[in-house]
């Protein structure tokens, strides 16, 4: 304070210097009276000083800083919002591109089918997926005759079969599961199916039991198969024109019942068992990819529609609006990042009770002829915020190994309380395991390092101790 005093002031002060009174008392007295008054105001200030502690040598240098706290377990993404992290396993390299779930040898837990093979699980502690073949496949070039597969019990003997079709090769196909592991499955077809790019299961008249529908790029028409009989019964819907690359199952008019989508409108389900529907063509969709979804995105109370460009750029969401003859329908976009959007899925990941939107890119739908055909692979999943109808995107794999085919499939593959997913494609079966709950052993974890066991290499260098240097007092 004394340097902005005024000379009367300093002056002043200066002829009261040999009065009695406070200002005479020695400084530090003066300090031990006024440091209780003062303490309580100058602790919640944040100092800016750094805090002295005395050295060895007696002299005064700056004291350690408290350590912050170590994370030991992931926390948010950037901005605060919560991740879900998943941890990638390459299972095999086959070119299979469906994908189902049953568990075949009977141990109580959920095997992979992909193609021609099996994916034995390892259960709770992780490890190898064991491969096992039970089936042949038609090779074609570089694909499988594997467009989609499902678990369904066509028999009805008590165990599930696998369901499956291909493009390149005609027909709908159940393999008969003979409840036990080993030898090949005996296989039996269920209807012509020419040029069948995909598919999806869904119960679509009603009766509790699933039923398959299946989509042609040909154009050859829409057809779905009810596995409820003591024989699979084959329905067709529709003109060729109506059918194309891409089919869905959702309840878009709120009647109740399920309606089929197709990438030129949707029909209406007046009576499924009995060959009844009313076509709608209420949009184009292009080469849609498999399955069209229904979702109320914007929490409307009305049915909305989620497709992606199986074999070009995009993925979307249909708003619908109105009803009846007013009905129409607002297109937004949710990515146009990256190509090859051929198969979806809605599935809570995050366990916040809300689904989330799965999506990713197929490797080499056309062999390279697509857009963005030599872009680096993706997957991705999206929350859903239904008050604005909008999507925010999170990673789950991004330029390795791991695509999306013509299927996903989310379900709790170790049993620890958590959405894992899988995928397959033209670059092999892929796990992903949802890290959410993480009990698997670090001695398992050590046997899936990415480290080369031939490391080092001949004439690379030679082993050396580790040098120190001085020691820290």
């Amino acid at each position: 304070m004394r340097g902005w005093r005024t000379r009367n002031h300093r002056n002043q002060n200066h002829s009261n210097r040999n009065q009695p009174g406070p200002h005479n008392r020695p400084l530090a007295a003066r300090l031990r009276r006024l440091l209780p008054a003062l303490l309580p105001a100058l602790l919640p200030i944040p100092l800016s000083i750094p805090l002295l502690a005395q050295s060895p040598a007696g002299q005064a240098t700056p004291a350690a800083r408290p350590e912050q706290p170590r994370l030991v377990h992931p926390g948010n993404g950037p901005n605060g919002h919560p991740q879900t992290t998943f941890l990638v396993h390459r299972l095999g390299m086959d070119h299979a591109e469906g994908i189902s779930t049953l568990d075949v040898n009977g141990d109580g837990w959920p095997d992979l089918l992909s193609g021609a093979y099996w994916y034995e699980n390892p259960g709770a502690a992780g490890g190898e997926w064991k491969r096992h073949q039970y089936r042949q496949v038609g090779i074609l070039n570089e694909f499988v005759s594997d467009s989609g597969e499902w678990a369904i019990d066509v028999n009805h003997d008590g165990r599930p079969d696998v369901v499956t079709t291909g493009w390149m090769l005609n027909g709908l196909w159940w393999f008969e599961n003979p409840g036990k592991a080993g030898g090949l499955w005996t296989e039996h077809k269920i209807a012509d199916s020419y040029d069948t790019e995909g598919g999806t299961m869904a119960d679509i008249n009603g009766d509790g039991k699933p039923d398959i529908a299946l989509a042609h790029y040909n154009h050859s028409g829409i057809l779905w198969v009810d596995f409820s009989g003591p024989v699979p019964k084959v329905h067709h819907v529709g003109k060729r024109a109506q059918d194309g690359h891409g089919i869905g199952v959702a309840d878009i008019d709120g009647d109740g019942k399920p309606d089929l989508l197709t990438p030129y409108g949707w029909f209406r389900n007046i009576d499924a068992d009995h060959d009844k529907w009313e076509w709608h063509p209420d949009w184009n969709l292009g080469d849609a990819g498999f399955p069209i979804l229904g979702y109320d995105v914007n929490n409307d109370g009305r049915m909305d529609v989620i497709y992606g460009q199986g074999h070009s750029y995009g993925l979307y969401w249909l708003e619908q609006q109105g009803s009846g003859s007013s009905r129409h329908w607002v297109r937004h976009v949710i990515d146009e990042s990256y190509s090859q959007i051929h198969a979806l899925k809605l599935a809570d990941i995050n366990g916040d009770g809300q689904p989330e939107l799965i999506a990713g890119k197929r490797y080499r739908g056309h062999s390279g002829h697509d857009p963005g055909s030599y872009d680096p692979l993706v997957v991705y999943y999206y929350t859903i915020d239904r008050k604005h109808g909008t999507f925010t995107r999170h990673a789950i794999s991004v330029n390795g190994t791991a695509g999306v085919g013509t299927q996903i499939l989310a379900l709790d593959l170790d049993k620890d309380g958590d959405i894992d997913l899988a995928t397959a494609g033209k670059t092999g079966v892929h796990v992903f395991e949802n890290l959410t709950i993480n009990n698997v052993p670090a001695a398992t974890r050590e046997q899936e390092l990415l480290l080369d066991p031939n490391w080092p290499y001949i004439g690379e260098g030679v082993r050396v101790q580790q040098e120190d240097g001085p020691g820290v007092e």
